[in-house]
């Protein structure tokens, strides 16, 4: 019975931690450090999540043909992640929602390609 007990307990503590984890590809997880890197600060906690930031950021320039994505060779990529920034934070009722495709959202409105 004991390691019935053991066994149910151990099992309900791996759900909990599973129902609580966070989504690292929420906009949620990525904007404080989205932010940082729009506003040109730095903290020792979120380097990795910065660069992830930049590194989605500068994908989506590359494969923007692909996605219907037409950025300006002149904007940058500083640009663009204040862009995206922007955006989401006009939108908090969607922070929950995957950053990448709330970035694409960003930058198609803000640089449309002509049909």
């Amino acid at each position: 019975m004991f390691q019935f007990l053991r066994i149910v307990f151990v099992a309900a503590i791996v759900a909990m931690r599973g129902a609580f984890a966070e989504d690292i590809d929420s906009a949620n997880y990525l904007m404080p450090a989205c932010r940082e890197v729009a506003m040109q600060v730095q903290s020792a906690q979120t380097t990795y999540d910065r660069g992830s930031c930049m590194g989605i950021v500068e994908t989506l320039r590359f494969t923007g043909s692909m996605l219907e994505l037409c950025i300006p060779n002149a904007v940058t990529n500083g640009q663009m992640v204040r862009v995206v920034v922007k955006y989401i934070e006009d939108r908090p009722a969607r922070m929950h929602e995957n950053f990448k495709a709330l970035a694409v959202e960003a930058l198609r409105a803000a640089w449309p390609c002509k049909k």
